[in-house]
């Protein structure tokens, strides 16, 4: 019982640090991204139903036997900070058992699906697994997922995300890092401030909960107005129900280093800065 595991992707949201991580793509289908090296070098993949289904119901049996510990602890089925701790310190237990542990312990209620773009999927395929993710663990009352904006906007109308929300999708994280056009094409994000607006409005009137993630400093000091005045512009047109900020940091294994040394920036030794100089 204690080898039963199910596929976890490397990220998530800061704020979905307790849900469960449901694996229903692997990696990302854009992958060019200069400021972002999570998933480079490796291959997009879309996952099967069966898959899926398998991981989930590998979710409930591991759900199920630490209930039963529960029990067996004299804790009435309650998941408590007692328990947890005896499976992480008990050295029998993999990671999948201690993600659910952790997830049972704070409610298990919330999920996150991963990689890095669920939306690409078929929407039939994407509807079918997040009714079998609800019907399997119906605790479950909030289902979130990363998307891009570009696949929002090319492939999916208003009526889709509909069907999507129904299914069971609650919430949609969306990169928009810059409303600058500019800053979009530099940093290859693949994606037009007009497509951010089309695809944030879409996923507005549908009734799904939009997080959109902003980077300050992505303009450097070169395009640092245009950054800020286009990236208000785009999210006032957007009007999302959350705008999170992350503060950007160059590491080596980012592509957007080699632009420092490309350009002999001086201050390219501390790869630390949030307003690079392009």
């Amino acid at each position: 019982m204690s080898r039963l595991r199910y596929e976890i992707g490397p990220i998530r949201p800061p704020n979905e640090a307790y849900s469960l991580l449901v694996r229903f793509t692997r990696n990302c289908p854009w992958n060019r991204c200069i400021f972002c090296h999570v998933y480079k070098g490796k291959k997009f993949q879309r996952r099967t139903l069966d898959e899926i289904k398998s991981d989930i119901d590998t979710v409930k049996t591991i759900s199920d036997h630490i209930r039963e510990l529960s029990w067996r602890q004299g804790l009435g089925g309650h998941v408590t900070e007692e328990l947890v701790q005896s499976i992480f310190a008990s050295g029998t237990y993999n990671d999948s058992f201690k993600s659910v542990a952790v997830w049972l312990f704070f409610g298990g209620r919330n999920a996150f699906i991963q990689d890095a773009n669920s939306l690409v999927m078929k929407v039939d395929e994407l509807v079918e697994a997040l009714r079998y993710l609800r019907k399997t663990l119906p605790s479950i009352d909030r289902v979130t997922s990363y998307a891009r904006s570009q696949t929002i906007a090319q492939r999916l109308s208003v009526q889709d995300l509909v069907r999507i929300r129904e299914a069971g999708l609650t919430r949609l994280h969306i990169g928009l890092e810059s409303g600058s056009d500019t800053v979009l094409r530099f940093m290859d994000k693949g994606v037009t401030k007009e497509q951010h607006i089309i695809a944030g409005r879409r996923v507005k009137e549908a009734g799904i909960e939009l997080s959109e993630y902003v980077i300050p400093g992505l303009g450097g000091k070169k395009w640092s107005v245009e950054h800020v005045v286009e990236t208000a512009d785009a999210l006032n047109k957007i009007n999302p129900d959350f705008i999170r900020i992350r503060t950007l940091k160059v590491t080596r294994e980012m592509l957007l280093h080699e632009k420092f040394i490309f350009l002999r920036l001086p201050s390219c030794k501390q790869f630390h800065s949030p307003a690079p100089n392009y």
